[in-house]
Formats: C-alpha cells, structure tokens, sequence
C-alpha cells in the first residue's frame, strides 16, 4: 500500500478508541512501532531510517531522536476518544414552519448517524414544542435517537418542551439553558469539554441582535461553557430564509419566507456555521451538510492523555488499517505544515496540549477506513515536530 489514502480507499471507519500505550511493554511492536530500523536507545540515540511507512514517502532518515533515557520504561495505558460535541437544534414552531418541521423528524435520525459513525461522542437537544400532531407544529423526534414516543433517550437525546416562535429563538436560547424550570433548563446536559454546536431553523428574522446573544452566551455559568470572545467554544449553524446561491449577508428571503435572517447570518460567520436555506423541500442535503462540516471540524481531533507520564515531546501518533502494520504519523508544529507533510498531526497548543489533531488530509483517509485504528504511544522520546 503506498499511501494512506489508498488504503483507506478500500475502508470505512468504525469508532475506535485511541490507546495511550507507554513504551516498554512485551510487545515489540509497542512504544515507537517498526518502520525500519530502531536506532540506538540511550542518550541522543539515533532513531535510523524511517523504512517504507505505507501512508506515503518518508523522504529518507528519520533523523536523531532527543534523549530517550533507559531501554524501557514502565508499561502503563490510559483511553482516549474523539471529539464530544453537543448539538442543539433550535427549532421555530410557528404556523408557517409545518413542513420545514416534518423535514428535520425525516432527516435527523441520519444526520446523527453520520456524526456517530466517525465516533464523536455526541448529545442532541432539540429546543420546540414536542408531540405527535404535526398540524400543531409538534415534533416527536423518532427512534433511535430518540426514546419511544417522543420520549428522551438519555444521555444521547433531551427534548426541551419549549413553545419557539418566529422570532425569539436567541431570547430562548438564552432563557432556558439555566431556567427555574426544571423541564426547560437544559445546561444539565451539556459538557464543559464539548464543543457546543446550534442548529438554527427558522423563516423569520430575529427580534434581538447577534451581538447582544453572543455577549449574553458568552456570560453564561459556569465559566468558558461557550468559551470567550477571543476562543469561542460554540459554533451556529442556520437553516433560514437567506437564499442559498446569495452573498452572505443578504436581506433577501427565500419564496414563502417570513422575515430577514440577517442576525443569524452574522452569527454563522463569526462562529464558523454554515448557512443553508429554509425554503428547500427536501433537508436530506440540508442536514448531511452540517453533519459533514461537524465531522470534518470535530472529527480530526482526539484528546491528550492526562497522565502523568504523558509528556508532550514523548507521544507517538500512529494509524493501524485493519490487518496490517501500525505506521508511525509524522509531527509538525502546526496547521500551516499540513499541505507540505503528508501523513501529520499537531498539538492545538505544543506547551500545554489538550487536543492531538490529525491534518486534513489524514483525518480524511482515517475516517475511510473500516477497522482502523489510531493509538498515542506515551513515555518515549520521539522527533522534534516538522
């Protein structure tokens, strides 16, 4: 196989969880998996040549590793998984949104399924009026990601039995997530470490400004819940009136449409959303798109082990197709390296890191393949990033 695109080709992923494996363990393929030579351990050891990778040219010799200290080292493990996001679909029930209501019950079901399939851990509340009777602008999300009739699902799925009409949805938003009412408050199921991601449907114009919501989101307890205004921790997408092939902003509506969707256009731009049209017939398309840009966004990333051995200049990436070899993913110092390195991951921050994120690119091919999985080996001195 010469690259890891070919060989995620021929694979689609199933959720996997990354092991954090120290080196050291019984297995001589634990620590930094063979790809050539291993080099002289001990001080400054030469890490020798890279040998063929599998997941594309290596470019010749790895290099010198830093100080790797004894042969071995003790065998611990912890887990890690992808991304946790949680969705919130904000949902306007008013009389002029039945059939745009019946297409997000149709679609959602697939639209989770997509999210889960790449093994994000995932909640969805849905924020509107809940029933069975569609001509009242109810919604009973269906199974499975719901519970049976109507029910919630939990820790997957809350339903929030909240009246939304055409043009209070960011008042909503903001009055419910720590209401007095027990049923209406959902801040309980969100958390701290998810990126919180809206899901805004709507005909009509909002009654309050994009600024005055981000501000008030922004002020929400407990601290940094959607982040701050220099590093938000929410993105909002918008299903609305604007027409799909206009300029954002737009003051234009969609045929049939009540009102101008300029707040929420604004909203999407700053946070990173998308922004779609309310007028289509069919949301299948609607919702794959958002599904995708969550995916592609969240679906790159894996959390950074929390023991204590975990130093960050001693973690190893690698990717494991189903039956054959672990191959070793090269680091770099940032994004900026993904388009000239292929096969390459970073730290969102190399000091204090958080978050591993795969490139673009591999994040593609990982996410294609059936079987696969991805491990950080932990204790291990490896190379200075690319």
């Amino acid at each position: 196989m010469s690259s890891l695109r070919a060989a995620a080709s021929a694979l689609v992923l199933v959720p996997a969880l990354a092991a954090f494996v120290a080196c050291g363990s019984s297995d001589p393929n634990e620590g930094f998996p063979a790809g050539g030579t291993s080099g002289t351990s001990g001080a400054s050891g030469t890490s020798g040549t890279s040998g063929t990778s599998g997941f594309g040219t290596s470019g010749g010799t790895s290099g010198t590793s830093g100080t790797s200290g004894d042969a071995t080292c003790a065998a611990t493990s912890a887990d890690t998984a992808k991304a946790k996001v949680d969705i919130i679909f904000v949902i306007d029930d008013s009389g002029s949104m039945t059939e745009e209501m019946k297409q997000i019950r149709t679609n959602v079901n697939s639209f989770a399924t997509t999210i889960g399939g790449v093994g994000l851990d995932y909640t969805v509340t849905f924020i509107v009026k809940r029933g069975t009777n569609a001509n009242q602008n109810q919604i009973c999300v269906p199974a499975p990601l719901a519970g049976a009739n109507c029910a919630d699902n939990p820790p997957i799925f809350h339903h929030v039995n909240q009246d939304v009409q055409s043009t209070d949805s960011f008042q909503l938003i903001l009055s419910t997530y720590d209401s007095n009412n027990a049923a209406l408050a959902w801040n309980k199921y969100l958390r701290m470490d998810a990126t919180k991601v809206f899901v805004e449907v709507t005909d009509d114009t909002s009654n309050i400004s994009e600024t005055t919501f981000d501000t008030a989101l922004l002020a929400k307890a407990p601290a940094g819940m959607f982040g701050t205004a220099a590093k938000r921790n929410y993105i909002f997408h918008s299903i609305i009136s604007k027409p799909f092939a206009d300029m954002v902003p737009s003051n234009n509506v969609c045929n049939g449409a009540a009102g101008k969707s300029v707040q929420y256009q604004n909203l999407s731009k700053l946070t990173g959303g998308l922004i779609d049209e309310v007028c289509k017939t069919d949301y299948s398309g609607v919702l794959n798109n958002i599904a995708k840009g969550i995916v592609d966004k969240l679906g790159c990333e894996l959390g950074y082990p929390t023991s204590a051995e975990s130093d960050p200049t001693k973690v190893a990436v690698t990717f494991t197709p189903a039956g054959q070899p672990a191959q070793k993913l090269t680091q770099v110092t940032d994004v900026s390296k993904c388009g000239t390195i292929p096969n390459a991951w970073y730290y969102d921050d190399p000091t204090t890191p958080k978050k591993i994120i795969l490139c673009p690119s591999t994040c593609t091919a990982t996410n294609a393949a059936t079987g696969a999985k991805l491990q950080a080996l932990v204790g291990c001195k490896g190379e200075l990033p690319k």
